[in-house]
């Protein structure tokens, strides 16, 4: 496994050990593929955060306590099972990690199962369902290839995409008729701004505006996806008429400050801006953390209750509470359908188009120096990485 120095993200030591024998009801899974994105480096920075606890998933021994293994979402086949639910050769998508191969405690689930047991009880359990990879099925992350691998590693942002998506479209915009992304390059930003086609084109939202790095703008303007192309450092465009959303995947307090005013909403996404000045969440005001903590921990008739009462000016974005709203709305069949659509849509988009091309380690060394090039910001957003070390 690849390892992570708590006390400096981007150093990684290289660990071997063996598993423990299987404990009943436990299975053991060989890790085929994970993706690394902006997304593991807000994992690692969350490591430790209240409510989040990534670090609690895989933890290691007592001799390992300045490391950590950091999350990254990937697909793992069964290869051993000490569970009668459970048989060799079946494949799921899920919350792993930078390693060859995993073991847990597994309860089935009509969509695939829930793993559960020691540190995995400390986090938010949408992060311990894994979802079956039906050979046979519909979804853009089976078989192998240039498409399935980069439905894999963009599943996690193109799905939050989808699903932000919808949230908005819940709320007519919030009154918004201008959606603002930062972090225009990531996998969640394109996928919003691909299905904000839809809106564009019905006149419920006028013009989608994409902040990125300067580095990053020629990418970004080819995709076509975005009016206007901003670096952080520059103002929104001054145009009276347009009423602005804030979809924040940066978390860069400064972008939301300058704006505040312009901004009808604002939606805290993510953190790929990890040495910003502030972090946008600190910005919260007393509603903002309210709705914040009712989203991690309440139950689910409070949190209905907040989705309804609570409107903060700047809020989160949880996706568990919004995936929960969408299957009361649609049912879990539809509600895999549309989202399987949605990141077939993107793939089929950023491949075809020549957007993205998958670059894939499968070595340790080579896991290693992609986790470096992830956590420094070097990787390019024309690429998704590939890590497979089940060799």
């Amino acid at each position: 496994m690849v390892a992570t120095r708590r006390d400096d993200l981007k150093a990684t030591v290289v660990l071997r050990d063996e598993l423990a024998p299987l404990q009943a009801g436990e299975i053991r899974l060989r890790v085929d593929k994970v993706g690394l994105s902006a997304n593991n480096l807000f994992y690692a920075q969350m490591g430790e955060a209240p409510f989040l606890k990534f670090f609690a998933v895989y933890p290691l021994g007592e001799e390992h306590k300045d490391l950590a293994n950091v999350p990254a979402w990937g697909v793992a086949t069964v290869i051993e099972s000490n569970n009668p639910d459970f048989s060799p050769g079946e494949q799921f998508r899920g919350f792993l990690h930078m390693t060859n191969a995993v073991q847990m405690k597994a309860r089935r689930t009509p969509e695939g199962f829930q793993a559960y047991g020691g540190g995995r009880d400390k986090i938010n359990q949408a992060y311990n369902g894994f979802l079956a990879v039906d050979p046979e099925g519909t979804s853009p992350i089976r078989g192998s290839g240039e498409k399935p691998d980069l439905a894999m590693t963009s599943a996690p942002g193109a799905s939050s995409g989808f699903i932000l998506y919808e949230l908005l479209k819940m709320h007519d915009f919030y009154g918004a008729n201008s959606i603002v992304l930062t972090s225009a390059s990531s996998k969640l930003s394109l996928a919003t701004a691909l299905l904000l086609r839809d809106a564009r084109a019905g006149g419920a939202v006028q013009r989608v505006i994409g902040y990125t790095a300067g580095g990053n703008a020629d990418f970004v303007a080819a995709t076509g996806l975005y009016d206007e192309v901003i670096g952080y450092d520059e103002a929104l465009p001054p145009d009276s008429a347009l009423r602005h959303l804030l979809v924040d995947v940066a978390g860069d307090a400064a972008v939301y400050k300058r704006g505040k005013a312009q901004f009808v909403k604002a939606f805290a996404v993510g953190g790929t801006h990890g040495d910003a000045e502030a972090s946008v969440f600190t910005a919260f005001g007393p509603g903002g953390f309210l709705k914040m903590v009712i989203d991690m921990v309440g139950p689910q008739g409070l949190k209905n209750w907040a989705s309804r009462r609570l409107s903060p000016r700047l809020e989160m974005f949880f996706a568990p509470t919004v995936i929960n709203e969408l299957l009361s709305r649609w049912g879990r069949e539809e509600m895999d359908r549309k989202s399987d659509a949605a990141l077939a849509q993107f793939v089929d988009a950023a491949v075809d188009e020549g957007w993205i091309r998958v670059v894939r380690s499968e070595t340790p060394e080579a896991a290693q120096e992609a986790y470096r090039r992830i956590v420094q910001g070097e990787v390019p957003p024309s690429e998704a990485v590939i890590l497979s070390l089940a060799g």
